[in-house]
């Protein structure tokens, strides 16, 4: 694992594990988190949501509201999935009501967030998803499915919790040949933190 000025690299080599790891996040998850998700098209956005809601226990299949904008699903925390990859200029996100998500109690997940930027609060955890660019040689299909995940908690929400952040992703944060057993988690386990 990389903490790259407070953020936490992990790195998943099937769509099964990108939500695996997003189900181990959904552990962290309180009333009113905002989670910005950035990548490139398919780079995972949606099937880490789909861990995500799996993580909350949401039993419903999660898919992508391009054209709906927001879904909305229940589980242990209600969530909120928002993808505002059509929206023309930041003031059709507030046209969407993202304030009074975001008060609501649920969990709010923006796939491609960092376009609306200037709309959000300073206070959410931002997942850069990012293909592995597969090395030399021969390549393989399996080697499409490697994805770069970063974590950058942005404000103190989800800042409070880099420690469980790190424990939660350890799985994933070992080298490009195997997941490790955790050992590389930041110090403190997933309790440590009260917030």
């Amino acid at each position: 694992m990389t903490d790259r000025a407070t953020g936490l690299v992990a790195r998943t080599r099937s769509v099964d594990e990108t939500r695996d790891l997003a189900a181990a996040l959904a552990e962290l998850a309180r009333p009113s988190d905002l989670l910005v998700l950035v990548g490139d098209l398919g780079a995972g956005k949606t099937a880490f949501t789909q861990g995500f809601g799996r993580g909350l226990g949401i039993d419903e299949q999660i898919t992508s509201p391009t054209f709906a904008l927001v879904r909305s699903y229940t589980g242990r925390l209600d969530l909120y999935h928002l993808d505002v990859y059509r929206l023309e200029q930041v003031a059709e996100a507030l046209d969407l009501g993202l304030s009074e998500l975001l008060d609501d109690g649920s969990v709010t997940l923006i796939e491609w967030g960092d376009t609306i930027a200037p709309a959000l609060p300073h206070d959410y955890l931002e997942v850069h998803l990012r293909f592995e660019a597969p090395g030399g040689g021969a390549v393989d299909e399996a080697a499409f499915d490697l994805r770069t995940i970063e974590l950058r908690p942005i404000g103190p929400r989800w800042s409070a919790r880099i420690r469980a952040l790190g424990a939660a992703v350890a799985p994933w944060a070992g080298g490009d040949d195997e997941p490790d057993d955790g050992a590389a988690a930041a110090p403190g386990g997933a309790g440590d933190e009260q917030c």
